[in-house]
């Protein structure tokens, strides 16, 4: 019957709640780094339709995007403080978490006939919604509907929540992934590109919390003893137990919180061995299955024009780099390809040009924070280059180096000189690029001038700026602190950044 709750839809509801909370308080953690909504994908400065932040970025001096983080308080994100790599880590796990338990769920609904108590009868529905609704507001608590355990505004409400909200925030979910994202680039213009595709999964979040708020004011206003019990015993017949119990069960998941946020701020690395059982399977099916498919979808009238396309990252100050820029990098520069390939490479800006032959490739940059931009990028794909110098075989992995140090060069991060590696399946993929060029004219500065690397299946900070050179290798483990990149080294980002 209707009227019933059974055993497996009390122990749902009650998981549910903690993976909701969880993944809203670190997609809070999330928006924080980027704390800005635009509608469109090139995210200009000072044209967001919504701000959830005090700070401004300078408009006449050049500064990271970390300029713009915001620390939002552990109270209401999570972990707070503004760590980024550790709110995406505890937001893929538990949208991980969450959609399983959906499953399982919408599974049972439709095999026990319960998905009926969430499903409307017939338009009648919501006139009888709209009468509920003049109670409400008139301080009155309507009946609930002949067989059912509600009435027919909770119903609809119910049903939005249960059945529709959860697909838009999958659907938007998946498309702040890079690699869905690109893989699936038509379909993503479509749908208004990655900014419009951000805002419509925040106002998913913003449901998400108006439901909350209403549906725990309605529980207290038609009696909290009485609603929990049904979720505790299926009946509300002990009500005072029933309010004791999941009671408890409410402070247990406070505890869950309070542990998260305390081990992802003191022990990092254990949060990362989480995600990496939990979530690694899925991104290492994306690094092999979903190549960026992007070339076509953007025409040149798209392309975010030079100087307003969004960068981040100091560019280097070391006396090599500052020379090479004085000497506008064309009879100085070489980009050396060696290591473990059979025959190694210097190669001058016109040698590059050369062998690009005027190629081009229009992608669309998606920030780690948040912004994007779209790119024409001059050059040719890292694949042609490594064939032509030969990788050896064991070579696994490719690594490259660039001139920044982040110490010297960025106060917002400490560490070595930056650099980033994939695995060979990545680098092979014809749309993991080298550019020379953006839109015809000299790469900008901040944009990683003279040479940098387009890598359109991760996340933007894996696309390294400022090349000095590249190293094909059988082991990425013994360079740095072994995990594979300069932020995967110092900071708690996955090495596999497709999502």
């Amino acid at each position: 019957m209707l009227t019933d709750f059974p055993v497996w839809l009390r122990i749902e509801h009650f998981v549910n709640i903690l993976f909701v909370t969880l993944f809203i308080r670190s997609g809070i953690e999330i928006l924080g780094t980027f704390p800005k909504l635009h509608r469109s994908i090139h995210t200009p400065l000072g044209k967001q339709w919504a701000q959830f932040t005090v700070k401004q970025k300078r408009k006449h001096k050049y500064f990271p995007v970390s300029g713009e983080y915001d620390n939002y308080s552990p109270l209401i994100s999570l972990p707070g403080y503004g760590a980024l790599g550790q709110g995406r880590y505890w937001h893929f796990i538990s949208v991980m978490g969450w959609i399983m338990l959906l499953v399982v769920y919408w599974g049972l609904l439709l095999v026990t006939g319960q998905w009926r108590r969430y499903w409307p009868e017939d338009w009648g529905v919501f006139a009888q919604a709209w009468d509920d609704l003049v109670h409400y507001l008139a301080l009155e608590v309507p009946p609930a509907m002949e067989g059912y355990p509600f009435n027919a505004i909770q119903q609809l409400s119910y049903g939005f929540v249960v059945l529709i909200l959860p697909l838009w925030m999958i659907l938007t979910g998946m498309f702040q992934s890079p690699a869905i994202n690109n893989h699936f680039a038509r379909f993503s213009k479509l749908l208004g590109g990655r900014q419009m595709i951000r805002s419509m999964h925040f106002w998913g979040l913003a449901a998400y919390l108006v439901f909350i708020v209403i549906h725990v004011g309605m529980v207290v206003w038609h009696g909290y003893g009485h609603e929990v019990s049904k979720m505790v015993f299926g009946h509300a017949d002990k009500t005072v137990a029933g309010a004791i119990i999941f009671s408890m069960g409410l402070v247990l998941i406070v505890f869950v919180h309070i542990w998260a946020t305390k081990t992802s701020l003191e022990k990092p690395r254990t949060v990362a061995r989480l995600h990496n059982v939990i979530v690694r399977p899925l991104t290492r099916f994306l690094r092999a299955k979903a190549e960026s498919r992007q070339r076509g979808v953007y025409s040149d009238n798209e392309v975010t024009r030079a100087p307003h396309h969004r960068a981040s990252g100091m560019p280097p100050g070391n006396e090599e780099y500052m020379a090479l820029l004085c000497n506008d990098f064309e009879e100085d520069y070489v980009l050396e390809i060696g290591g473990l390939v059979e025959k190694p490479m210097r190669l001058t800006l016109a040698d590059l040009r050369e062998i690009s032959e005027g190629n081009s490739l229009n992608t669309v940059h998606h920030c780690v924070q948040g912004f994007s931009s779209v790119g024409k990028w001059d050059g040719l794909s890292l694949a042609t280059l490594l064939q032509k110098v030969s990788p050896l075989d064991g070579a696994s992995d490719v690594i490259v180096h660039s001139f920044q140090n982040m110490t010297r060069d960025d106060d917002s991060y400490s560490g070595s000189y930056y650099y980033e590696s994939m695995p060979m399946v990545e680098a092979m993929q014809p749309e993991t690029w080298v550019a020379i060029g953006y839109d015809g004219g000299e790469i900008p500065v901040k944009n990683g001038a003279p040479l940098r690397l387009r890598l359109e299946t991760s996340t933007g900070f894996r696309s390294a700026k400022w090349i000095d050179r590249i190293e094909v290798v059988n082991r990425f483990d013994i360079v740095g602190n072994g995990r594979g990149g300069f932020f995967e080294d110092t900071d708690s980002y996955d090495r596999l950044q497709m999502l």
